[in-house]
């Protein structure tokens, strides 16, 4: 296996109240203050100090209230990718909301930008085996590679694909690029260390030395990270004391630790990587057709978002 010497850099773009449990619901978002665009300001500074460029992965409801932010990523060269219109768990929708919710997330960030969005990553990481019914609806939706599938554990996820490293998922509707997000561990017993509040968590020198591993072992680090990560002067809500932890620790250190993670590996887009390595990801096939058609949602579900196109 030859060794990979670029990795793929993303960026969930949303702001600090975009979280899955406990915090706000959707409808508080517009009474909420916004910090998203400085914190992603702070970052795209960042990027550029280390002559670095990622795929933002960006929340339809946020890009229609802050397009000129897009735009901005998009004209220093990054990618964009959709991370749904709602920023809800795949497990809330139903078949038929979740491809209104990537049709509109998707049209949107085309529309504010010109380029074409190739890429989705689900909230929370949150296609598994119960899910699987997801990959259709996003080979659909048409899009050509996805970012939501945790080879291990996983809050929200976790789906034990063969393949801990990129490879194709073949669907009742063609075939997708996955990029699973990056983990450590054997089988199963993996857990991610590269994005989130595993990022934050971890020393420096154990994230370091797992982008080295996957390196060695021909596939890229996926890291990823959110603008509020780099803001430790947002405000607070109050949650249970588990996911304060989760979701405050490490607040401070995070910025220099991506600092120093930019400036010892080499990063690309997630397009830019998939153009670049065929080699690394074309000869792995995970066949997900079987855990689709066991999967299918209910018709319907209280949970499930409303159309976009009957709010916004």
């Amino acid at each position: 296996m030859p060794r990979c010497e670029h990795n793929i850099l993303s960026v969930d773009l949303e702001d600090w109240f975009h979280i899955l449990k406990d915090g706000y619901t959707r409808k508080d978002w517009d009474g909420l203050d916004t910090r998203v665009e400085a914190n992603t300001d702070r970052m795209l500074a960042l990027f550029e100090e280390c002559s670095t460029h990622a795929i933002f992965f960006t929340v339809g409801w946020m890009a229609e209230r802050q397009p000129e932010l897009v735009r901005r990523v998009s004209r220093a060269g990054h990618e964009l990718g959709s991370h749904s219109y709602w920023h809800e768990l795949v497990r809330h929708h139903t078949r038929q909301s979740l491809a209104a919710d990537l049709e509109r997330g998707k049209k949107l960030l085309e529309d504010l930008t010109g380029a074409p969005v190739r890429g989705f990553r689900a909230p929370g990481g949150s296609i598994t085996r119960e899910t699987a019914w997801a990959l259709d609806v996003i080979t659909e939706a048409g899009f050509e590679f996805d970012a939501s599938v945790s080879p291990g554990y996983s809050s929200y996820g976790g789906y034990d694909t063969p393949f801990p490293g990129p490879h194709r998922i073949r669907t009742n509707a063609g075939e997708l690029v996955e990029l699973p997000t990056s983990t450590l561990g054997v089988g199963r017993w993996r857990i991610p260390y590269a994005g989130g509040g595993y990022l934050r968590l971890f020393p420096y020198a154990v994230v370091a030395a797992g982008v080295r591993v996957e390196n060695r072992r021909g596939r890229p680090a996926v890291v990823y990270v959110h603008p509020r990560e780099i803001d430790p002067e947002q405000p607070r809500m109050p949650l249970p004391p588990l996911h304060r932890f989760r979701y405050y620790v490490g607040l401070r250190s995070t910025e220099r630790k991506l600092r120093r993670l930019l400036r010892a590996h080499r990063f690309v887009t997630a397009s830019e990587w998939i153009a670049a390595h065929r080699e690394l990801w074309a000869a792995n096939l995970f066949d997900a057709r079987e855990h689709v058609a066991t999967s299918a949602p209910a018709a319907a579900t209280a949970l499930a978002p409303p159309p976009p196109s009957e709010i916004a």
